[in-house]
């Protein structure tokens, strides 16, 4: 049976279809990214509401990533995530908030978790029932993740690399930010040896994914075996390029945490414009 949408590796995404027959199985997990305001308006059925955007992190040291670990742990364990169980991340349509949601389970060693393709936009316009009310809660779990080093790169790492040239780095961000006309730090502009393919080209004017075809164009000028590394603002960007890199196959790409957040604040990194 082919692979949805085409896609060599569909292991981080899934469909409204399949995901709607997975609403009352007890081994899953349905996550809703938004602002609870929205949440409370309408949801899918026992889901949780869990606004990942409120969890920035930026500092990649040792100690920062152990540190963020230990909080990421807590927030998954509260909600009685155990190693065997699917874990699906939704927002409105297929966005970054969810594929975050994705890639820190994968940080934290936890890989089954997928991305609802479309959203609840397109869980609502195929008809499929929505929830007001907030589920029971489940039993808390001892969740212990170990650090996926293989899907994070810091910023100690990446400054060896780029100067190695080993390394192709994407920035995600839209192209004021890129250029430098939008300054979100101390510094403005790009990561030297960055190219800039904005996030947001892979989604479809409905809010869901581009099939293979058409997202193996956007990516045509990378390298698929080469090491490759995402970055943003602060991370959330970056993490939904990487799920969509791995979808097509990547296999050793890895988000910057940081991203322009720490590494334009830092006295000690170059900036071009």
């Amino acid at each position: 049976m082919r692979n949805y949408k085409g896609f060599p590796d569909e292991s981080l995404v899934i469909s409204v279809d399949a995901a709607a027959k997975l609403v009352e199985n007890s081994g899953v997990v349905f996550i809703d990214t938004r602002n609870y305001w929205e949440y409370v308006k309408g949801h899918i059925p026992g889901a949780f509401n869990l606004e990942l955007y409120a969890f920035h992190w930026v500092d990649t040291s040792e100690d920062g990533l152990g540190a963020f670990s230990k909080q990421m742990q807590m927030l998954f364990g509260s909600l009685g995530i155990i190693e065997k169980t699917l874990v699906i991340f939704y927002q409105n349509n297929s966005g970054y908030d969810a594929a975050r949601g994705v890639w820190l389970l994968n940080f934290l060693g936890h890989n089954n978790s997928k991305l609802l393709d479309g959203g609840l936009n397109l869980w609502r316009r195929k008809g499929l029932a929505t929830r007001t009310e907030d589920p029971r809660p489940r039993k808390k779990s001892n969740f212990k993740g170990t650090l996926n080093e293989s899907v994070v790169i810091t910023k100690e790492v990446m400054s060896s690399k780029l100067k190695e040239k080993s390394l192709q780095l994407i920035d995600v961000r839209n192209v004021g930010e890129f250029d430098g006309t939008f300054r979100r730090a101390s510094k403005a502009g790009h990561i030297p040896g960055s190219i800039n393919l904005e996030w947001k080209a892979v989604l479809r004017k409905d809010g869901t994914l581009k099939d293979v075809r058409q997202l193996r164009k956007l990516y045509s000028a990378l390298e698929k075996n080469r090491e490759t590394a995402t970055y943003c603002q602060s991370g959330y960007r970056a993490a939904h390029t990487w799920l969509v890199l791995k979808l097509l196959g990547f296999d050793n790409v890895r988000n910057y945490l940081g991203s322009w957040y720490e590494w334009g604040n830092a006295s000690n990194s170059a900036a071009t414009k």
